[in-house]
């Protein structure tokens, strides 16, 4: 497949492939859909196996976020960018000058944020050279740490899956497995805790697993292998994507999967196989949708409180998923991918289109 026939099968308006040779930038920026508004989506710094596995990253990730931005009603549209690094140390004042310069040429129609590999001490410096980059610090004018209000509304996607699954309004005493230790699923465990859940953890960085045993005792501190063959009431994978693998699916003991990593699972077969096994996957673009809440709450200048407001709605969100797939028959993935299409298409039918022009008007959100 060409990477032409790659972009066109899955609905994306452009990608942009940019570069610097003095700076080491090999980066990609994908633009999904801009229907409702300029695309927003992390700037992720990493290595990659090749230039191709970087390209079907940020396509996969940008479409993501157009259903993640529709389905929290927001009047954002979905985007993702890559920069590929041979090691850390590449990534340079240099190389995120010259990145921040090539999103820029987008004149807003590309909205940069913090993702892997990118932390606020980066959005800082691209910042300085490029308006269009959200998720600052708070003393950089942002509202600070997207990943615990990304925590807080994959705990509410929890909560929902629970009421649907289980019929339970608490969650005392069921058995969660969580796989990956990083802010998200540091910030996710206290909320565990707090409703009286059993904890079990795995990370690769056992750094990541001594700060949680530290804060938290009472969590059992698993190999990977040995967290995937737990008996558990509820999964949640937040580390990288494609973790829930055919084989993962097939001996996964859980009636719940709903975590904060993106893209968790490793097909869109594997939604079917959970489905047969009568295990319920709580979509991951519905409730991980609170960091992209919070730096649209930055973006239109409003407040914490009101980006938390806003994050706690995920939980009736979920359950709004989980009837429409039932009603229609779908897997719960296809179900909130449908709603999100809805709301395009019925943008889209009013003559207002953000990226190409429009008929009509409204309020947008805006670059900084």
């Amino acid at each position: 497949m060409s990477y032409f026939d790659l972009i066109h099968s899955r609905g994306h308006e452009g990608v942009f492939f940019c570069a610097d040779p003095a700076a080491g930038l090999r980066g990609i920026i994908a633009i999904h859909d801009t229907t409702l508004g300029p695309a927003l989506g992390g700037c992720r710094m990493k290595p990659y196996v090749s230039e191709a596995n970087a390209l079907t990253d940020a396509l996969r990730l940008s479409r993501a976020m157009t259903y993640k931005s529709a389905m929290a009603g927001l009047n954002l549209g979905g985007g993702k960018s890559v920069i590929m690094l041979d090691s850390p140390a590449q990534k340079t004042p240099e190389l995120l000058k010259a990145f921040a310069e090539r999103i820029c040429l987008l004149k807003g129609n590309y909205i940069g944020a913090g993702d892997v590999g990118s932390d606020t001490n980066d959005l800082r410096v691209l910042h300085q050279h490029c308006p269009y980059i959200t998720g600052l610090a708070e003393e950089d004018g942002g509202l600070g740490d997207s990943s615990i209000l990304t925590a807080l509304g994959v705990f509410k996607g929890i909560q929902a899956a629970v009421k649907e699954k289980l019929d339970r309004d608490d969650l005392d005493g069921l058995k969660v497995a969580i796989q990956g230790a990083g802010k998200v699923g540091f910030h996710l465990v206290a909320h565990l805790l707090e409703a009286g859940c059993e904890v079990a953890m795995s990370d690769i960085n056992p750094a990541a697993l001594a700060q949680v045993k530290d804060a938290y005792p009472s969590v059992k501190i698993c190999q990977p292998d040995e967290l995937l063959a737990l008996d558990v009431d509820i999964f949640s994978p937040n580390a990288i994507g494609g973790t829930i693998t055919e084989e993962v699916a097939k001996t996964l003991k859980a009636d719940i999967v709903a975590g904060g990593a993106n893209n968790p699972l490793a097909s869109e077969g594997v939604a079917a196989m959970l489905h047969q096994r009568k295990i319920l996957y709580t979509p991951d673009f519905i409730i991980n949708a609170g960091g992209v809440i919070m730096v649209a709450c930055e973006l239109e200048k409003k407040s914490m409180a009101e980006a938390t407001r806003k994050t706690l709605d995920i939980y009736d969100t979920a359950l709004q998923v989980f009837d429409y797939a039932k009603r229609r028959d779908l897997f719960p993935w296809d179900a909130a991918q449908h709603l999100a299409m809805i709301r395009i298409q019925e943008t889209r039918a009013t003559g207002y289109h953000y990226g190409r022009g429009s008929s009509a008007s409204r309020p947008l959100v805006g670059a900084r």
